[in-house]
């Protein structure tokens, strides 16, 4: 049960599109 690993996984690939988005 690596919840830590999930979250940075899940923030890496959510963090990235995300911060596209709100610059555009």
């Amino acid at each position: 049960m690596n919840l830590n690993v999930n979250q940075k996984k899940a923030i890496h690939y959510v963090s990235g599109p995300c911060l596209i988005l709100a610059g555009a």
